[in-house]
Order: C-alpha cells, then sequence, then structure tokens
C-alpha cells in the first residue's frame, strides 16, 4: 500500500490562511469572523514581519539546558512562531525542576531575547491588540460556532463537576485517542499495586528498538505521562497486562470506548490505515481499537474527581502520578491556582498518496479547592498543509474557551441553560 510515517507527538464569515497554495481558517481568524458576526468590534489587522530568524534556544534551568534552535527553526511559519513551552519540545533536560525556554532571535533586522516559562505560549512577534477568545466565546452555542468553522472534525465534552452543567458538541462521536489512553494504563498500574499485585519500585524493562532500558515503574510512569514515551507504555500494558487495561472501561461503566485500549505493538498502524482509506467519520458504532469519544474521557475523569476509581486510594495513587507530570493545554483558560492534569495526544500517519490522517487532542481534569472541571477535545483531518503551530492554536485556543465556560462564574448561566 505504500510507504507509511507515523509521529506521536505526547490545538461566521471565511477568513482563511494559505500555505503551499492551500486554504484554511485560522483559529485567530475564525474568532474574529465569529466577533463580526455578533456586531463586536475587531481589531485591525497587525502589520505582517518580513523577516524572523532564531539565532539560538535553549531549554531548561540551572546548569541543565538541552539546546533546542533546530526544533524552533522548524517551527518558525510565515515569520511567526507560535510554540507551547514544554517537555515536549525536546526532552525533559531536568526532571522536576519548572524550566524556562530562552530565545535570542532577529525580528526584521533587530535582535532580541525572550525567556519564557513552562507551562506558557511563546508568541513571536507577540501579538498585537489580537481578537480576546474568551471575550468572544461566551456561550456554549458560540463555542458551538466555532468547532463547526474548525477547519479541522472536532468532538468534545466538558462538565463542571460541581455544579453538573456540561457542554458539548459530537461527545458522542468516535474519534482516535491516541495517548489519551494511557491514562487507563497508569489506572491499572495503581489498581495492581493497590491490590498488593505489584510494587512501584519493581524494574520493568523497555524494549527501544533492540536495545534494552530498565527502569522502575515509577520511571516509567514518568516517561508515559509525562513525555508520552510510547516504549515505557508498552512494557507497563505489557507488565500489567493488556486484557487487564482493556477490561477497565467494562469494569468501571464507562461507555464509549474501543474494547482494545492499548493495542499490542502493530495494532494501532493496522487501524490508521483503515482511517487513511476510510470516511473521515467513523459510524457511532465504530471503535476501532485506540478510539473512543470524549464522553468517555470525561467519565474517566469524573470518577477521579469522586474517587471512584475503583476506590479512594486508588483515586489518589492516580493523581499523585498526573499531578507530577501537570498539563496546561488551555493556558489562558484556566484560573490562576488551579491544577491542570490529563494527558495529550497527537498522531500524524501518512500512506501516499492517501491524504494525511492527523489527531491532536487531550483530556484534561482542571481543579482547586473550590471548583474543579474535566474536558476532552480531540481535532481530526487537519489540513494536511496547515502547518503544526497553527494547529496547536486552535487545539489550545479552543480549550482555553471551553475552561472558561466551564469554571468562569460570570458565565455559569448560559452554561446551566445548555444542560
Amino acid at each position: 500500500m505504500g510507504r507509511a510515517v507515523i509521529l506521536f507527538m505526547m490545538a461566521v464569515g471565511v477568513c482563511v490562511g494559505v500555505s503551499g497554495g492551500a486554504e484554511y481558517r485560522t483559529f485567530n481568524d475564525s474568532i474574529e469572523s465569529i466577533a463580526e458576526g455578533k456586531g463586536l468590534p475587531t481589531p485591525p489587522k497587525p502589520v505582517e514581519p518580513e523577516k524572523l530568524e532564531i539565532v539560538s534556544a535553549k531549554y531548561g534551568a540551572e546548569d541543565k539546558w538541552l539546546d533546542v534552535t533546530d526544533e524552533l527553526r522548524s517551527r518558525v511559519d510565515s515569520n511567526r512562531l507560535s510554540i507551547y513551552v514544554s517537555n515536549n519540545i525536546a526532552g525533559d533536560p531536568f526532571f522536576g525542576h519548572p524550566k524556562h525556554l530562552v530565545v535570542t532571535y532577529i525580528l526584521d533586522g533587530v535582535e532580541k531575547e525572550v525567556r519564557v516559562r513552562e507551562g506558557k505560549q511563546l508568541q513571536i512577534p507577540r501579538p498585537s491588540d489580537p481578537m480576546d477568545a474568551l471575550s468572544v466565546i461566551e456561550t456554549p452555542r458560540d463555542l458551538t460556532a466555532l468547532a463547526k468553522v474548525c477547519p479541522a472534525e472536532v468532538g468534545f465534552y466538558g462538565i463542571n463537576l460541581n455544579t453538573g452543567a456540561t457542554l458539548g458538541y459530537r461527545s458522542e462521536q468516535p474519534a482516535c485517542l491516541a495517548s489519551i489512553v494511557k491514562l487507563f494504563v497508569l489506572l491499572e498500574i495503581m489498581r495492581q499495586q493497590d491490590a498488593g499485585g505489584l510494587k512501584l519500585s519493581e524494574s520493568v524493562e523497555i524494549d527501544r528498538g533492540g536495545e534494552k532500558e530498565s527502569c522502575t515503574i515509577t520511571e516509567a510512569i514518568d516517561k508515559m505521562i509525562g513525555v508520552s514515551d510510547n516504549e515505557a507504555t508498552t512494557a507497563l500494558a505489557r507488565r500489567v497486562g493488556y486484557e487487564n487495561v482493556d477490561a477497565l472501561a467494562k469494569k468501571l461503566s464507562i461507555e464509549g470506548l474501543s474494547m482494545t485500549v492499548w493495542p499490542r505493538p502493530g495494532g494501532l498502524e493496522e487501524q490508521l490505515d483503515k482511517r487513511v482509506f476510510g470516511a473521515k467519520v467513523l459510524p457511532k458504532d465504530k471503535f476501532l481499537p485506540q478510539h473512543g469519544t470524549a464522553r468517555s474521557v470525561v467519565e474517566f475523569f469524573k470518577l477521579l474527581h469522586e474517587g471512584k476509581l475503583f476506590n479512594k486510594a486508588v483515586s489518589e495513587k492516580v493523581l499523585a502520578s498526573l499531578m507530577r507530570n501537570p498539563k496546561r493545554f488551555a493556558p489562558r483558560g484556566t484560573p490562576a491556582g488551579c491544577e491542570s492534569v490529563g494527558k495529550g495526544g497527537s498522531i500524524i500517519w501518512k500512506r501516499p498518496p492517501r491524504p494525511q490522517y492527523n489527531m491532536l487532542g487531550w483530556g484534561l481534569y482542571v481543579f482547586d479547592e473550590k471548583r474543579a472541571a474535566a474536558f476532552c477535545v480531540w481535532f481530526e483531518w487537519f489540513p494536511e498543509s496547515m502547518p503544526e503551530n497553527k494547529r496547536w492554536a486552535w487545539a489550545n485556543g479552543f480549550s482555553d474557551c471551553v475552561v472558561d465556560l466551564l469554571l468562569n462564574e460570570e458565565k455559569q448561566a448560559s452554561l446551566k441553560e445548555s444542560k
């Protein structure tokens, strides 16, 4: 069937971006279009930069740094750079310590340096008076309108865990969940540990393409959740039993999840071929391996919040592992002081000459002592010509709007009306 490429990575009027002759709606243009439709004033278009050069870039802390110059240079598109600062850039140079991204660059002949801490978004040049998405998306209806103009297929579901109010769009539509399902591998580890079936200090062997790496189960968990290490996940799934991971959804009465949660090596590739050669949107009763619904992921977090992932002890162990590896995929929408944990996933799969299949999404549990929410959003089939940073802009920006609707007290009335 030709050569295949797969990458795992750890996103109204018609306004469009252009790349390689193809057109697509950017997130900011779509927000402005919705604002115009609501009669809101929109800012003037910024002056486009003429030349951006990344001189150097490093990521780390104290005396432990990674040179990420090449990685950032590859993310520059149309003389702009937008990137979420995290270990996903090139790995974790200093585990357990807060890190920064330091970039020296030349923009239109002027050299500058910027320092951005982990968990924040770096944008060069800085947006000049952008349309504030959070001020435009005021109701679930606005959010659905935004989903409908996205250049990708979109599905999402969210719940305010204090009030029970929900929002969603295509929440029961099956989609590839990619690395989001690693949450269930983590759960089975903690279930067996709680039952006395294993110790987290035990060694597990990770197969790195023929080379063997040994580490403790705790260390492998951090590789799986922290940097989305697929080989570590496979080693853990083998240790606890693939069949036990697959059985979790039924035991917990979680509907909308494939009976094969984490396939054995080679299993997902076979399913992705079916996506490339099949319909873009799966039938609602078609649950391929590693596929599920946004609602099924949120149900996992609801049980976690209630201490019902089998019992309170297991739930606490799962949460502790997630909190060691926070995920701030909704950086602007997450209220100050809130924890943000969960798992994201990304896949790119190509079978020339067929169109590229891609997926980007995550499930998050956002909480503090007084409030809590959970949501899952997935995007499939972004245009192949669309740069990665613009896909992430859609996913991050959309997630900001979801969390803001779920937890912003001023917007609770509209959310309750949609329940």
